[in-house]
């Protein structure tokens, strides 16, 4: 474990005097914690803070640690859980393991220092995983993005022709179509590649939030803050800042991020001391900034600033050639993991997927494909065993150029309204459906008037 790297656990115990014992035994072995009396207090509190563990306590009452976990999880889903349970709990401890828990241990503890042994091992094990997600993207640059299409490949020359500069780019294209990969393929393919590429979803956090995460805070900078804590900029100093969805940065917030990126330099939230900073910038939206710009919602200046090379991914529907190339790729790689024969994909099936408008790109291609492969028993793939695929999506809606607001906020209302009948509601699965974070959906959600008043 990096010595200089100071944890943050999360602590969750209905009961006030063990609570303060973890914290105390925590806080001792030089971990920072977090303290919380019910899962509800615990779910506000990853609002807020960064966490890298949480210690639940399996039996409280109202939420307990199980449901608290599977809320945590699906904001935060390589989040380490580890349980503490009475004797009497082992079996629902148990239970919780194989739900994604890390590990867990019985109370009362035979000796803290199991606690604290446990913690280190999960942290670990936790940089491992890490460690190897980008090794695993490494091999992904070797063949960043696997394609057939004539448009695609001219945009890969382009890419490796940029990566080798500090130019900073603009990645624009539909949801789904890969621009988090093509940062990732530029990152790697420049001088910064020795360190990781350090990426924000801007959608992702609420707009009081983001000023934090960008440039950090300082003690006492707002309720909770309650230790110095560096942000994105200094942790990408010397690599490169991937900021996704930056369509979706409050007109507020903006300048503050002009600044930083036309003068090389920052202040923390609640701070005065300057930090100069060394990042290469890459940025990427669905949106169009341009029309954003015109409208009021992006500061132009900002936008000249960001698209100093733009790069534009084309949808899925319009390289048939990767179509077909991808859908063999995906056929291969999906039978791999689920240890079996690769099916044939029939000509019959390879006519569907090309005259499919694929709304969700490259994403809902490999969705499909995966789903597919599970389900057929066959050595050929025929049509009848395509699964997840929107067939009451309209190609002309998806293929159509929308220039008129009134249609396009129609047609997106209308997917969204199908994807959550499709998912019965469910918003995680229709946030990953549609290729985009839970709480862009409810944004989403919101402005469509989708949204019960209650939620």
């Amino acid at each position: 474990m990096n010595k200089d790297f100071r944890a943050t656990i999360l602590v969750t115990d209905d009961e006030a005097s063990y609570r303060n014992m973890i914290k105390a035994v925590l806080e001792d072995a030089g971990f920072e914690v977090l303290a919380a009396s019910s899962g509800q207090q615990a779910l506000e509190i990853i609002l807020r803070r960064s966490i890298d563990v949480a210690v639940l306590d399996l039996m409280m009452p109202g939420m307990d640690g199980r449901e608290l976990m599977a809320r945590l999880l699906k904001k935060l889903p390589a989040l380490p859980v580890i349980f503490l349970t009475a004797h009497g709990s082992i079996a629902s401890a148990v239970a919780a393991v194989k739900e994604g828990a890390a590990d867990y241990l019985t109370k009362p503890l035979p000796h803290v220092d199991d606690l604290v042994n446990t913690v280190e091992r999960v942290l670990e094990l936790s940089r491992l995983k890490r460690q190897q997600n980008r090794k695993v993207a490494a091999k992904i640059a070797a063949d960043p993005f696997p394609c057939a299409s004539p448009a695609m490949k001219k945009i890969l020359e382009m890419a490796a022709r940029v990566a080798a500069t500090d130019v900073t780019v603009l990645i624009t294209g539909e949801s789904g179509t890969g621009k988090e990969r093509m940062a990732e393929f530029i990152h790697l393919n420049s001088p910064r590649s020795t360190a990781e590429m350090v990426s924000v979803n801007c959608a992702a956090i609420v707009d009081n939030l983001l000023e934090s995460e960008l440039f950090g805070h300082e003690k006492g900078a707002f309720t909770g803050a309650v230790e110095r804590k560096p942000g994105r900029f200094e942790e990408a100093d010397n690599s490169t800042l991937f900021l996704d969805e930056i369509g979706e940065m409050s007109i507020g917030l903006q300048p503050k991020l002009l600044r930083a990126l036309q003068e090389k330099e920052f202040r923390r939230v609640g701070g005065s001391q300057t930090i100069r900073f060394n990042a290469r910038l890459i940025a990427a939206t669905n949106r169009n900034l341009k029309q954003q710009c015109a409208g009021g919602a992006f500061r132009e200046d900002l936008f000249y600033r960001i698209s100093v090379f733009t790069l534009h991914i084309p949808p899925l529907r319009e390289r048939p050639e990767d179509i077909q190339m991808l859908s063999d790729r995906f056929v291969s790689e999906a039978a791999a993991r689920f240890g079996r024969p690769a099916p044939v994909l029939a000509d019959a099936t390879r006519k569907v997927l090309l005259d499919y408008a694929w709304p969700g790109n490259v994403r809902e291609l490999a969705n499909v494909i995966e789903a597919s492969v599970l389900l057929c028993d066959d050595a050929q793939l025929q049509p009848r065993h395509l699964h997840g695929i929107a067939v009451d999506v309209p190609v002309a809606v998806a293929t159509a150029v929308i220039d008129d607001k009134d249609m396009l906020a129609a047609a997106e209302r209308r997917a969204l309204v199908d994807a959550l009948a499709r998912f019965d509601g469910n918003r995680v699965k229709t946030a990953e459906f549609l290729n985009m974070s839970r709480r862009n959906l409810i944004y989403k959600l919101k402005k469509h008037g989708l949204l019960n008043r209650d939620q």
